[in-house]
């Protein structure tokens, strides 16, 4: 096996290296999104409540589709995740300062997992085109 062969057989082997890594970044990148619009709507929420009278009624989800009409008794307890299940009560004011600060760290994340997003590519493309030329010049 010349050089060249032996080199492009290792470009080949990368390949499917470089696509697993694109797929990784680009599940990440889908991940925040969630999470962002999951943000988005509790800052909704509660935004939506600032003006709002103790004792309001209020639509809430319990899961699979099914929600439940309640009367809001005291709506500055708000119970938010601090993480491993552990929640603590904040206020409304305290609890969208909290969100907001949530959604700098995912706007930070995103960046750095798009960059790695564009760096694999990058990686990708360049290994595919050395490939395609080496292949080219062993015909």
């Amino acid at each position: 096996m010349t050089e060249s062969e032996r080199e492009l057989q290792q470009l080949v082997d990368a390949l499917p290296q470089y696509e697993n890594q694109i797929r990784y970044w680009e599940s990440q990148l889908e991940a925040i999104s969630n999470v962002r619009a999951d943000i988005f709507q509790a800052q909704d929420t509660l935004n939506g409540m600032m003006d709002s009278k103790d004792g309001m009624e209020m639509l809430v989800p319990v899961g699979h589709n099914t929600s439940i009409f309640t009367n809001v008794n005291d709506l500055d307890r708000i119970l938010i995740g601090i993480g491993s299940r552990v929640y603590m009560e904040t206020s409304r004011e305290d609890s969208i300062k909290r969100l907001n600060k949530r959604l700098e760290g995912l706007e930070e994340a995103g960046k750095t997992y798009q960059e790695s997003l564009q760096k694999a590519q990058q990686d990708y493309m360049a290994v595919r085109e050395r490939a395609e030329q080496l292949s080219s010049e062993a015909n």
